[in-house]
């Protein structure tokens, strides 16, 4: 009979750490990066198409997993020859790798409030790299729909060599990328 008490409080535990499944609203959020261009300029772009899911437990405000994936022929740096070029073999190489893909391994928090260690395997021209990204969570709020949602941000840095996308010199193309996420995540009730 002593046992009942220690299974009940087991389950309770198990109970409370249960997260709910939230998906980006794409129409709230972008994926952003910069790479210096010849060393002496800043040269921005995006993706287009995204999609991603983010497990967040609302009893206890904390992140517990993130996956998503880009398809990487959304590029856009409002240059369709520069697009062309990195949608090529000598870059991203969409025909062969359509997608680039994130899923988290494990979730830490910070000493700063909100804010998660992600580490992550992110596979990109179809070899997984092993990341650690920054993200920092806002809410939970309620929506004018009664949806609960939560907003989500990564400023981070990468090197693309690290990631296999070795072509052109650091001299013309830097190899140090700057990336920013910024989404909203929904997660809507059951009725």
């Amino acid at each position: 009979m002593k046992r009942l008490p220690l299974i009940l409080a087991v389950g309770m535990i198990c109970i409370g750490a249960q997260a709910e499944p939230f998906t980006v609203d794409t129409s709230h959020a972008g994926i952003t990066f910069t790479v210096k261009h010849l060393m002496i300029s800043d040269v921005s772009g995006k993706f287009k198409t995204f999609q991603g899911s983010v497990d967040y437990n609302l009893a206890e405000k904390t992140l517990v997993s993130i996956e998503g994936w880009i398809d990487a022929a959304s590029i856009d740096t409002s240059s369709e020859g520069r697009d062309n070029h990195l949608k090529a073999a000598d870059f991203f190489n969409v025909e062969k790798f359509p997608r680039i893909l994130f899923k988290s391994t494990a979730v830490e928090k910070t000493d700063e409030e909100n804010t998660f260690k992600v580490k992550g395997m992110l596979n990109i021209l179809g070899k997984e790299h092993e990341v650690v990204l920054p993200v920092k969570i806002a809410g939970p709020i309620d929506d004018q729909r009664g949806n609960k949602r939560i907003g989500l941000s990564c400023d981070t840095k990468l090197n693309r060599r690290d990631l296999g996308i070795t072509n052109s010199p650091a001299a013309m193309i830097g190899d140090e990328v700057s990336i920013k996420i910024s989404a909203e995540a929904m997660y809507k009730p059951a009725s």
